[in-house]
């Protein structure tokens, strides 16, 4: 086949390798036809879901394939046009390639004291007479001392929440997975914000779940869609993270919650309400689970305030289901090492230290970010990322292609859209650089592509 009939009738590999993820083959074989020339600079691509059922793939395995190839610099997407071969630059790409690439897209708290906190506790609990009984079989959902302290400090104000109903988990995705195996079914349809959680999009098609993406605003889910998207539908369930919702930043006024919460009631709904942003509000907002309390399950973790590899969580569920999760967690019970861990955190005052750490230091940053970029929100308490309104001419995945091409990762927006629509933003993830110095280097990078126009999918490189 020709370049110039590709160039019309799309593009099929010749072979993909039996090994490895299938999105990768898709992707080397791509690469190596672009190499020997069988595809040369504007040859378009077909869509992901023509390319999906001619080869047999899911729609996602070709989709994520389309993602790396954008990052590898090999293609670019344009809403409403399509996927385009473009070879970039010989000597741009030899640049980059001796610098390390700057993360902006890896949604991690900057470094603090947090090692030096945990390596103090960790040695106490690691002690013969305090390890020992930490290492026989223990209640599914935790140790009950711990529960009653843990659930103890999540409770705020007239928010008291039963250590009965709290369960430790490992993780808030951990807690997702137990809360959704509570309320839905395979085949099942969940509602969600349009731009969600990856990692719920994760789990919903682990568990084959529907995902039914409701319309946004301002302070997230707009209450008008979330009914209309509920009756046509049919769903049961809905995810929602009405603090800081990620990835846009998003929070919720104190009377859209309520008009949330009264929906619940109307269109006999459970609600998953993730709060593992909240702590970064000095005062929390009304949750959900406070209005709701019979049909919300509430979702904490210690990941985001602590460290990412401390993997422990709560979800606190209705009364009505404190059986059913005391069941499915039978296979998959938290370590007590952990739990131990957070009670000492939380005792000794080690937690609120951590806690006003994260807080200067996300505001230190975001300071910077909204600084350089004056259009995103200005947020008195924000969290380690921030939501930044793209030019109408970039897509959010033209200009996630061209900063990656300039060695800087943002998150790119097929890891959080439910639908096809193109969010117009990105999110920048401002935790991971080591230093305040090398994250405005790299922010004011982003700043110079975003002044670019964005490139023609047709010109030679």
């Amino acid at each position: 086949m020709g370049s110039d009939k590709m160039k019309l009738s799309g593009w099929l590999p010749r072979k993909l390798s039996p090994s490895g993820p299938r999105y990768l083959a898709l992707v080397n074989a791509l690469e190596q036809d672009i190499t020997e020339g069988r595809l040369t600079d504007g040859s378009r691509l077909p869509s992901h879901r023509k390319l999906a059922q001619q080869l047999g793939l899911s729609v996602g395995t070709v989709s994520k394939a389309y993602q790396e190839a954008e990052q590898r610099g090999i293609v670019s997407g344009h809403v409403g046009q399509g996927t385009f071969v473009r070879r970039p630059a010989p000597g741009r790409d030899e640049a980059s390639a001796a610098r390390e690439p700057v993360n902006l897209a890896l949604n991690v708290p900057a470094d603090g004291r947090e090692t030096e906190i945990l390596s103090e506790l960790l040695a106490e609990v690691s002690q013969g007479r305090e390890l020992a009984p930490l290492l026989n079989y223990h209640p599914h959902g935790g140790i009950r001392q711990h529960r009653e302290i843990i659930a103890a400090s999540v409770s705020g104000g007239s928010f008291i929440v039963d250590p009965m109903r709290l369960f430790l988990c490992n993780g808030a995705q951990h807690a997702i997975d137990i809360a959704l195996r509570l309320v839905a079914r395979p085949g099942d349809a969940v509602l969600v914000d349009s731009l969600t959680y990856s990692g719920f999009k994760a789990i919903g098609a682990a568990n084959h779940l529907t995902l039914v993406p409701v319309a946004m605003d301002g302070e997230g889910a707009h209450p008008d869609a979330l009914a209309a998207a509920c009756r046509a539908s049919g769903a049961k369930v809905f995810y929602c993270m009405p603090t800081l919702q990620s990835p846009t930043a998003r929070t919720m006024s104190l009377a859209r919650r309520r008009r949330i919460a009264e929906l619940a009631e109307e269109l006999d709904l459970k609600v998953i309400e993730d709060d593992v942003y909240g702590f970064f509000l000095p005062e929390r907002p009304v949750l959900l689970t406070k209005l709701i309390p019979d049909r919300s399950f509430y979702i904490t973790s210690y990941s985001k305030c602590v460290a990412p590899g401390f993997r422990l969580g709560t979800l606190t569920v209705p009364s009505a289901f404190t059986e059913q999760a005391e069941l499915l967690l039978r296979a998959s019970s938290v370590v007590p090492m952990f739990s131990e861990t957070a009670v000492r955190l939380i005792e000794s005052g080690k937690l609120d230290e951590l806690v006003r750490e994260r807080r200067q230091q996300a505001l230190d940053r975001y300071r910077v970010f909204s600084g350089i970029f004056p259009a995103a929100e200005r947020l008195e308490f924000p969290p380690f990322y921030g939501w930044l309104p793209l030019p109408p001419e970039w897509s959010a995945v033209g200009f996630a292609a061209a900063a990656g091409r300039d060695n800087i990762r943002v998150t790119y927006p097929i890891e959080s859209m439910v639908d096809d629509t193109d969010p117009g933003a990105v999110r920048i993830c401002l935790g991971g650089p080591k230093d305040l110095t090398e994250l405005s280097n790299a922010l004011y990078t982003l700043n110079e592509v975003i002044a670019r126009p964005p490139p023609n999918a047709f010109s030679v490189a």
